[in-house]
This record gives C-alpha cells, structure tokens and sequence, in this order.
C-alpha cells in the first residue's frame, strides 16, 4: 500500500444482520485506523420492533456497486480493498466489483443449498417459514429477520464458485475459512480457481474469543 495514498476498506455484512456484523466488521476496521473503513447496512431496520427486513441479493449488490462508486468518486487516488462475511462475499461477488486492489472473504457460503440456512432456524419459537410468501426467522439475540420470497428464489439459483473464480479477474481474492465453523461446517473448496489463496484458521463462524484476535493478524497480514 503506498503510503501517500488513501487506503479505503468497504465492508459487506452478512446474512441477516447489520453493518457492525455483530462486532467482527467494526474489529476489523478498528484495527485499521489510519485507513477510512465504510461500513454500510443492506436491510431495512426498525429499531423499535427489532424487526430487520432481508432486501432481494441482486438490490444487495446494487448497493455496494453505489458505495464504491461514491468512494471512488470523493477519494479518486485511493487504494480500494473489500472484506466479506458470509453471505456478504456472495454480494460482492454478484457486485462484480472493478477497480479493486485486493477482496477478502471470511467464512463464506460455497453452495447454493438454502435448506441449510432454513433449518438453523425452523424450530425456533416465532419463526414462520413460507418460501412463496414472507418467512419470519427468529433470532437468539431477540431480533426478527423478515425474508421475502424473492430472496430464497435468487439465493437458489446462484452458483458461489464460479462467481468467485470470476472475481480473480480483476481483483486478489483471499478466502479465510473457519475451521469450526458453526453455520457453514466444513468448506469443500474444491473448484475453487488457483488463483485464490485459501487460508484455514481456527474460529467458529464469526470468529468468536480468542480466535478473533488471530483473524485479525491474518487480515493486516494481506491488507498492510
């Protein structure tokens, strides 16, 4: 990274949640003070009834094409980088992104099964499944994710692999799997362009405790 240019991190949050990812994007972006980190929210929240409203994938990567359009526009010198999470990498890879030095997913999703993702939460009191309707998805923080079903009939039609080999086209892309990851399990990577460097490190999903800490290291490693 030179240091006389402005060094940017967009972030892209995943799954049912908000900008702060639960407290994983805003870690990282702390340890990133001398660079402007922009954290954005995909959904729609109603702070009041704690209700959270799943926007369609392809609005998703709609947004995040504007925001780094806006970034590029107000820092045209800049250096760009993108961190994922989850579904967030999914975004980004819809997003098609250009411009960018260099995208790291952590803990992403590498198939297409979204049964997977609805029995995380089936059985959990307050939550409606109606795959032709809206789905209501209890949280364990309390929260409800509201899902149209625009959502799941998008989500089952994309492919992750081959949209992350496309994104070695214009970007190195490095992929951060946790190795006790409690909502994907284990990550087969096979298909996975050779261009993209795999890393496994410890962490359930999210990266939780002393794991954290080791995450981090690892992404001012490739960012720094």
């Amino acid at each position: 990274m030179q240091s006389n240019k402005k060094h940017i991190i967009i972030f892209s949050h995943g799954f049912g949640t908000r900008k702060d990812d639960r407290g994983l994007l805003t870690n990282i972006a702390d340890e990133f003070s001398s660079s402007l980190s922009i954290l954005f929210d995909y959904n729609e929240v109603d702070e009041s009834e704690k209700i959270l409203t799943v926007r369609p994938l392809i609005e998703q990567s709609k947004m995040l094409n504007e925001v780094i359009e806006k970034a590029r526009l107000e820092n045209p010198e800049a250096t760009i980088d993108i961190v994922g999470h989850s579904q967030g990498c999914l975004i980004i890879a819809l997003a098609k992104p250009q411009g960018i030095r260099k995208i790291i997913f952590l803990a992403p999703s590498l198939d297409n099964d979204i049964d997977h993702t609805i029995n995380m939460f089936k059985d959990r009191p307050g939550t409606e499944i109606n795959l032709s309707g809206i789905s209501k998805l209890a949280r364990k923080d309390g929260t409800v994710t509201i899902v149209p079903s625009k959502f799941w009939e998008e989500r089952k039609k994309l492919i992750p692999i081959p949209l992350y080999n496309d994104l070695t086209k214009s970007a190195d892309l490095y992929i951060i799997n946790a190795n006790q990851d409690d909502v994907h399990g284990k990550n087969e990577t096979d298909g996975l362009h050779e261009k993209i460097k795999v890393i496994e490190i410890d962490g359930n999903h999210q990266f939780s405790g002393n794991e954290r800490e080791a995450l981090l290291i690892k992404i001012k490693e490739i960012l720094i």
